[in-house]
């Protein structure tokens, strides 16, 4: 998750998510295998958690217009939020239980559905299944007329393990599964679903949604046309980014970098920290990421330096090309070189930093260049990680109901 969003939800929670949390796990109700929810099947809708109390558009309505949201952003309906809890694959092809968040707008007889990709935290429980308001672009979409399905995705909210952080396959498959799950609830609660999909994300988010974009396409295109999808500010080029930022003489977010290699070390079972990183930051970082920490902890148990938390050797390997390992993991985990057929829109802060603009760039012009039959990049000028966010969103929701209203 972005500072900014971050901001916005501990506001909310201290403010608004007070009665929410009246809900409690007695509530959850197991759910009974029906024609509506395959047993046994990735994305089998397990429990059902409501949360009580509706959220009101005044509000979140409020409380966005403090943090700088946009001019025109319209928040039209109450909506309720039920944790679920549904099975997904593992790297090993098993199925394992991850969680998510669904938003259900009141007052509307048949909905589109929107899954909304959260960014990067990696502290377990700042997920929209523990805390609805940590999901605070899928409340958002809902109170835009959207049912919204909103993942925590693996290693988070109530799945073990580390998070497999920009890792495509198991990324997609948390959230095609939280689809599958959202939609066996919505057969049950009798909740009308029209044919449109739409699918959106910032940040980790955006990486996650093109991930799942080319994996609904490539892979279950037989279950899943998405009408229109909208990564935002995310670190698709992973080869291209990582080999940036290590030529800098410091980088103000090293959790991400960190994050990345835990991820992939654990994934790919490498067994190298040590030899990557430096003492004593080498020693520190398994402990860092069990999910009891949030990225500025971590931050500050680091370093910004890049040739204090590398070791030299790893650093002159890498980018001379010799970590033939690690690099075709981060290029086969890009969410590149191909064409969608569903229309894109990438929407990117220039002055972004932490996520570099040109990530969205080489995007744009890799689907381009492959076919992709509508694929448009929205510059958002000036504007860095954090204050892209709302305006990204807008932007993307204000998209999505163009489309709906064309058809």
């Amino acid at each position: 998750m972005s500072k900014f969003l971050r901001i916005i939800s501990t506001t909310l929670l201290v403010l608004v998510f007070q009665l929410l949390m009246i809900a409690c796990e007695d509530d959850s109700q197991d759910v009974i295998a029906d024609p509506c929810n395959p047993a046994g099947a990735a994305g089998e809708l397990l429990t059902v958690t409501p949360f009580g109390i509706p959220f009101t558009t005044q509000q979140v309505q409020t409380f966005l217009m403090a943090y700088g949201a946009p001019m025109g952003l319209e928040l039209k309906y109450a909506i309720d939020a039920y944790k679920i809890t549904y099975q997904t694959r593992d790297i090993l092809g098993e199925l394992t239980t991850a969680s998510g968040v669904i938003f259900i707008p009141q007052g509307i007889d048949t909905l589109d559905l929107l899954s909304t990709q959260h960014g990067t935290t990696i502290k377990r429980d700042e997920v929209g299944s523990v805390n609805p308001v940590y999901a605070i672009d899928g409340i958002i979409a809902a109170m835009n007329g959207y049912i919204v399905a909103a993942p925590d995705y693996l290693g988070l909210g109530s799945s073990g393990g580390i998070h497999p952080y920009l890792h495509a396959e198991l990324s997609a498959n948390a959230v095609v599964d939280m689809i599958r799950a959202t939609k066996a609830y919505a057969c049950q609660a009798e909740i009308m679903l029209t044919d449109r999909l739409f699918l959106a994300g910032y940040s980790e988010g955006g990486f996650v949604t093109l991930a799942t974009h080319k994996a609904m396409e490539s892979e279950y295109s037989d279950e899943f046309q998405p009408t229109a999808v909208a990564p935002m500010a995310g670190p698709y080029d992973l080869l291209t980014s990582t080999r940036s930022i290590l030529n800098r003489s410091r980088y103000n977010n090293p959790f991400y970098l960190a994050l990345t290699i835990v991820s992939y070390n654990d994934i790919y079972g490498w067994d190298r920290l040590d030899e990557i990183f430096q003492e004593p930051y080498a020693s520190r970082i398994p402990g860092l990421f069990d999910g009891s920490y949030g990225g500025g902890d971590i931050n500050d148990s680091l370093t910004t330096y890049i040739d204090s938390l590398f070791t030299a050797e790893f650093k002159t390997s890498f980018l001379a090309g010799e970590e033939t390992a690690i690099e075709a993991a981060l290029t086969e985990n890009s969410p590149l070189n191909w064409g969608p057929i569903a229309p894109v829109r990438l929407f990117h802060g220039t002055k972004d930093s932490t996520v570099y603009y040109d990530n969205s760039l080489t995007a744009y012009e890799s689907m381009q260049s492959n076919g992709g039959l509508s694929v448009d990049l929205v510059s958002l000028l000036g504007a860095d990680h954090g204050s892209a966010v709302l305006p990204a969103y807008y932007l993307a929701i204000n998209w999505f109901d163009s489309l709906r209203i064309e058809d």
